[in-house]
C-alpha cells in the first residue's frame, strides 16, 4: 500500500458517480435557472470622438428600479445583473447613472424603461468632464471665430456700398442693426450647439456622417452643407424612410405573436427536459439526464448557463471528458458572440476547459487554457481577485500533477495570498482547499511534518462546513491517516482513517471507490498493529464493496483478493492464502492481463506455497 499515491488520489478526481444528494441538488438548480431571469449584460463606455476612440469605464454606479443593489461597472466597462421574475421582453427601469468626473450623454436615459434580454447588452455612453469642457471650448471658440469674420465681412460689405452710394444711410443702419441682431442671436445659440456637438458619438455613423459632424465642429458649415446635400434629395430619402417604417410595423405586429409563441413554447419543452433530467438523477439514470440535457442544447444552442452546466455535470457525473470539452468550447464560443472576445464568463470557459485538460492528463494544454483564463480576467477583473486565486491554485495542482512541487508550492502559495488579501471570511473552503494541495505538496518534497500541518489547517476550515460539504472533510481525514501511516504512527492513522470511512459510507455507501479504498487502508494499518482478525474484516469490507461497484471481474478486486491472501499468509493459513491467491489469477485471467509479470510472479507464489505445505 502506498501512503504517497493514496494522498495524490485524494486530491485528483476520481472518475465517479458523486453522492445523490448532490446531482439532485444540482439539477434541480437547473430546473429553477430554466425558469429564472437570464442575466442582463451592459457596458458604459465613452464617446467615440474624431481620433478617440470609445473605451470601457470602470467603477460606474447604476441602479435599477427593480434591483436591490447598486451595480458596479467592472473592468471593460462590462456589468450584469438578473431581476427574479423577469423574462425576455419585460422592461426595468434605470435609474441613476454615477461616476464622479463623469457626464452622462444620454440626459434621457434615467427613468427610460429598457426591454430586458439576455443577448441585447444595454450601453450607456458617458464623457470625462475634462473632456468635455475642453471638446466644448474649441468648438465655441472656433464657432465665435467664424460668426465674427463672417459678421465683420458682411459689414464690411455694407460699408463698402454705403461708400459707393449703392445704398442710403438709413439702409445702412437698418442692415447693420438687423445683421447685428443676427449675430447676437447666433451667439447666444453656440453655447447649445457647442454642448451638443462635443456630446456627439461618431460611434456608428457612416462616413459622409462622420465628416459631416467634424467638418460642424470646425465651423466648416459650408463643407458640411455639401456633404449633406450628397445624400440626396430630402423629400425622396424622407418617403423612403417612411416606407421602411411602415413595413417594419406591420412585419413587427406578424413577428411579435409568433416570438411570443415560440419563446412560451420553447420554456416549456426546456423545463420539461430539465424535469425529465431531475426524474433520471434521481434513479441513478445518469446517461439519461445528459441525454436530456444535450437536447435543451440542442433547442437553444446561445444559451451559456445551461451549455456549461450540461458540461459541468457530463464532467463530473460521466467523466465524459471529449464530451466536456466540447460543451464547454460551446459556451466559450456564446459567451465571446453575446459579450465580447474579452468578458467574465469567457475567462470561467477557459479556466473549466483548463480543468477538462487537466482531467485528461494533458497538462501543458491544462497550463495554457488556465493561462488564458488570467489574461483575461486581468482585463475585465484586475488580477487581484478570488477567481484569479483559484486559477493560480489549479495551476499548482497541475504542476503537483506533473510531481513538478517547486513550481507547485509556488502558484499554490501565489493564489492563497491573493485569496488572503480579497477574501475577508478566512474560514472559506478554498482556503482549505489550498491548504489540502499544499499538504500533498509538501509530502511530494518529503516534509511529512509540514504536509500535517497543512493537512491540520484544512480540516479546521473543512469541518466547519461538515453538514454541506462532509466530503471535503474526508478527504482530509484520509490524508491526515496516510501520512500518520507512513510515519509509521498507526494508531492516530486509525483515528483519522476510521473517521474517513464513517463520511464515506454516510454519503456515499459502502459501494464506493473512496469506501473500499478506507477499508484498505484501515485492513492496512491494523495489519501493522498486529491486529489480523480487525485486517481481514476490513479487507473482506473492501473486497464486497469492489466487487459490487466494480464487478467480480476487475483490477481492483483482484488487488483486494491479494490483500486478503498476503495476511492469511502472515496469519499461517496457507489453505486460504492460495484460495484467494488463485482467485486474484483467475481475474486477471478473464480480464486478459494473465501474461504480466505480476500474474506470473502470483503463479510462482501458489507453486511455493504448495510445495511448502505440510
Amino acid at each position: 500500500m502506498n501512503p504517497q499515491h493514496f494522498v495524490y488520489l485524494c486530491t485528483s478526481k476520481t472518475k465517479i458517480r458523486l453522492e445523490m444528494k448532490k446531482v439532485l441538488w444540482m439539477i434541480a438548480c437547473l430546473c429553477i435557472g430554466l425558469s429564472a431571469a437570464a442575466q442582463q449584460q451592459g457596458v458604459v463606455r465613452t464617446l467615440e470622438r474624431p481620433g478617440k476612440p470609445s473605451v470601457g469605464i470602470e467603477g460606474v454606479s447604476v441602479e435599477v428600479l427593480e434591483y436591490p443593489n447598486v451595480i458596479v461597472s467592472k473592468k471593460g466597462g462590462k456589468f450584469s445583473f438578473a431581476i427574479p421574475g423577469k423574462r425576455q421582453g419585460d422592461s426595468y427601469t434605470v435609474t441613476r447613472v454615477q461616476k464622479k468626473g463623469y457626464t452622462l450623454v444620454d440626459k434621457q436615459l434615467k427613468g427610460r424603461r429598457f426591454a430586458y434580454s439576455s443577448s441585447v447588452p444595454v450601453e450607456i455612453v458617458m464623457v470625462a468632464d475634462q473632456q468635455l469642457e475642453n471638446d466644448k471650448k474649441r468648438i465655441e471658440d472656433k464657432a465665435y471665430d467664424k460668426a465674427k469674420k463672417d459678421y465683420d465681412r458682411k459689414v464690411s460689405a455694407l460699408e463698402k456700398q454705403l461708400q459707393e452710394k449703392t445704398i442710403s444711410e438709413r439702409e445702412y443702419r437698418a442692415k447693420c442693426e438687423e445683421l447685428s441682431n443676427n449675430y447676437n442671436n447666433y451667439v447666444q445659440l453656440i453655447d447649445q450647439m457647442a454642448e451638443r456637438y462635443a456630446t456627439t458619438d461618431y460611434k456608428g455613423l457612416d462616413e459622409v456622417s462622420r465628416k459631416t459632424q467634424e467638418a460642424i465642429e470646425n465651423a466648416d458649415l459650408k463643407q458640411a452643407d455639401i456633404l449633406i446635400n450628397s445624400k440626396g434629395d430630402f423629400n425622396k430619402r424622407e418617403q423612403e424612410l417612411r416606407n421602411k417604417l411602415e413595413l417594419k410595423k406591420k412585419s413587427e405586429q406578424l413577428s411579435q405573436q409568433l416570438e411570443e409563441d415560440i419563446n412560451i413554447e420553447l420554456n416549456s419543452l426546456k423545463e420539461d427536459f430539465a424535469s425529465k433530467a431531475y426524474i433520471c438523477a434521481a434513479d441513478y439514470r445518469f446517461d439519461s439526464v445528459a441525454y436530456y440535457l444535450d437536447r435543451i442544447i440542442r433547442l437553444d444552442t446561445t444559451d451559456v448557463y445551461i451549455i456549461s452546466f450540461t458540461a459541468r455535470f457530463v464532467d463530473q457525473y460521466l467523466a465524459d471528458y471529449p464530451r466536456a470539452l466540447y460543451y464547454f468550447q460551446l459556451a466559450l464560443s456564446q459567451a465571446q458572440q453575446q459579450n465580447g472576445e474579452v468578458c467574465e464568463s469567457a475567462g470561467r470557459m477557459s479556466e473549466w476547459i483548463g480543468l477538462i485538460y487537466d482531467h485528461m492528463g494533458d497538462y501543458d494544454k491544462s497550463l495554457e487554457w488556465h493561462k488564458k483564463a488570467i489574461d483575461i480576467y486581468d482585463q475585465t477583473e484586475g488580477l487581484e481577485n478570488p477567481d484569479v486565486a483559484t486559477v493560480y491554485t489549479h495551476i499548482g495542482r497541475i504542476y503537483m500533477n506533473k510531481q513538478d512541487y517547486e513550481k507547485a508550492l509556488e502558484y499554490t502559495f501565489r493564489g492563497l495570498e491573493i485569496r488572503d488579501r480579497t477574501v475577508p471570511d478566512k474560514n472559506d473552503l478554498y482556503f482549505g482547499q489550498s491548504y489540502n494541495n499544499l499538504g500533498v505538496i509538501y509530502h511530494g518534497l518529503g516534509e511529512n511534518d509540514k504536509a500535517l500541518e497543512y493537512h491540520k489547517k484544512a480540516l479546521k476550515i473543512r469541518e466547519q462546513s461538515m453538514e454541506t460539504d462532509p466530503d471535503h472533510a474526508a478527504i482530509s481525514y484520509f490524508n491526515i491517516g496516510g501520512l500518520y501511516y507512513e510515519i509509521e504512527e498507526y494508531d492516530s492513522a486509525l483515528v483519522y482513517l476510521q473517521k474517513a470511512l464513517n463520511v464515506y459510507q454516510t454519503i456515499y455507501g459502502p459501494n464506493h471507490p473512496m469506501t473500499y479504498s478506507a477499508l484498505n487502508w484501515i485492513g492496512a494499518t491494523y495489519g501493522e498493529l498486529g491486529n489480523n482478525e480487525k485486517a481481514l474484516e476490513s479487507y473482506q469490507q473492501a473486497l464486497n464493496s469492489s466487487d459490487n461497484y466494480y464487478g467480480t471481474q476487475s483490477n481492483e478486486s483482484a488487488r483486494s483478493c491479494q490483500l486478503v491472501a498476503d495476511l492469511y499468509y502472515n496469519m499461517g493459513n496457507m489453505d486460504k492464502a492460495i484460495e484467494y491467491l488463485q482467485r486474484a489469477i483467475d481475474i486477471y485471467d478473464s480480464i486478459g492481463a494473465s501474461d504480466t509479470p505480476e500474474v506470473q510472479q502470483l503463479k510462482e507464489i501458489i507453486q511455493k506455497l504448495k510445495e511448502t505445505k505440510p
